[in-house]
């Protein structure tokens, strides 16, 4: 059996991109997403975040802070019933990182090994699976997976996904959504 899914970037889809946040005070979610993602979870979609977090790999925030960032992330979207089912982060930068963190790695977008990752651990089809996110470097992580890509356009999260999902319905044969 397999699954279909939406990926999301994280800054600049779910939240305000306000650099490299580490505290929950200054994580602005979007508005919308709650409501989206439940959207998503009655369609029967895995939603899973896809997200570069070098500000691990440059010091400038650590793990433990990250994890209760994405702990705070998943309370609030649950408020609006909705569930985000996992978080693939990475924390290197080819350049900026610091020790350990200072390596190229195909999990840092426009490389596709956290949704690669993501599609082996949850068994997802990526035929009837979708990304959005706000940069080129995510638009070119989903081609390379040959998963349909959207950049966010809507202020309002959960407008923007009811219009990708009246757009997929129209194009995608019914026999990649039985599973």
């Amino acid at each position: 059996m397999e699954f279909k899914c939406a990926f999301l970037d994280r800054d600049g889809v779910i939240n305000y991109d306000r650099g490299y946040i580490s505290k929950i005070s200054d994580f602005k979610i979007y508005p919308g997403v709650g409501k989206a993602i439940s959207l998503l979870n009655k369609k029967k979609y895995l939603v899973i975040i896809i997200t570069n977090q070098s500000g691990i790999g440059r010091g400038l925030i650590k793990i433990k802070e990250l994890k209760k960032l994405h702990i705070y992330l998943k309370k609030e979207i649950k408020k609006d019933g909705g569930k985000i089912d996992d978080i693939f982060y990475c924390p290197f930068h080819p350049k900026f990182g610091k020790g350990k963190y200072k390596k190229k790695s195909n999990d840092r977008k426009p490389g596709d090994g956290m949704i690669k990752k993501a599609i082996k651990k949850w068994k997802i089809n990526p035929k009837s699976s979708f990304m959005i996110g706000d940069k080129v470097s995510d638009k070119l992580a989903a081609k390379k997976v040959k998963i349909k890509f959207f950049f966010k356009k809507e202020k309002n999260l959960n407008t923007q996904i009811k219009k990708i999902l009246r757009y997929l319905e129209k194009i995608t044969p019914k026999k990649e959504f039985k599973f």
